[in-house]
């Protein structure tokens, strides 16, 4: 039996089974929502072979907020990887804004992301 690379050819990313896993169990809504969401807004991150990214993100569906946190792995040299996503409360998105680990959905902020991101690894 041969497997399919799962990729996402326009955007460049590849997905784990446990990313796609999480998005077959949400209503498919939700998981156009956020599979959107994530295509618009994610930027390219810095590879880090030591560890992955869990990032914060929050989509609405009928002005009820769907917040959601994504795992990603970069790795140098590596294509960035969607490893895991799990739908979490208000509570724990606040905490990922506290830890300015969430996806920021405007160009200003994320502009000001990256470039928090550069100077954080550099330091």
């Amino acid at each position: 039996m041969v497997l399919e690379q799962k990729y996402i050819k326009d955007s460049g990313y590849e997905m784990e089974d446990d990313f796609m896993d999480a998005l077959h169990i949400l209503h498919p809504l939700v998981a156009f929502k956020i599979g959107k969401f994530i295509e618009d807004h994610v930027t390219d991150l810095p590879p880090n072979e030591l560890r992955s990214y869990v990032l914060g993100g929050v989509v609405h569906i009928d002005n009820v907020a769907q917040p959601f946190a994504l795992e990603i792995v970069k790795e140098p040299g590596m294509v960035t990887t969607l490893s895991n996503l799990i739908m979490i409360t208000l509570d724990d998105y606040l905490d990922l804004i506290n830890l300015n680990s969430y996806i920021k959905s405007n160009e200003k902020n994320r502009l000001i992301n990256q470039h928090h991101i550069t100077t954080s690894i550099v330091a």
